[in-house]
């Protein structure tokens, strides 16, 4: 009888979270999953890294009770940590002429966010 192996594919963690996207802090639970501040208190669930034949599981927390309520940080701020965050692990950001769909998202989401900052600042 043929095993299956079905367990061992990664698949995103808890809230979508893509675990090849967290730093080494937010996966030993040190800061946020969600939005990488120091400090998390609150289980999320656990997140698996597979590299070849290495299946890491690694259990991740958030701010409690939730990164809105908790966060002094700006909207811009935290769009503008995810981008950075994303391209330091990302290769294709990291390479000159490469597309990553992922960050150019993050990336634009970080511009609407300083847009409406500096629109609410005028008005």
């Amino acid at each position: 009888m043929k095993e299956s192996h079905e367990a061992d594919i990664a698949r995103p963690g808890p809230a979508g979270i893509n675990p090849d996207t967290l730093t080494y802090q937010q996966l030993h639970g040190w800061n946020c999953a969600l939005c990488g501040r120091p400090g998390a208190d609150r289980p999320l669930g656990t997140v698996t890294i597979e590299r070849g034949a290495t299946h890491t599981t690694y259990e991740v927390s958030a701010c409690a009770p939730s990164c809105a309520e908790t966060s002094m940080v700006p909207a811009a701020e935290t769009e503008w940590h995810a981008a950075i965050e994303h391209a330091a692990g990302c290769l294709a950001c990291r390479t000159p002429g490469a597309g990553c769909e992922t960050g150019e998202r993050l990336l634009r989401t970080y511009e609407e966010a300083i847009r409406k900052a500096r629109a609410e600042e005028i008005a």
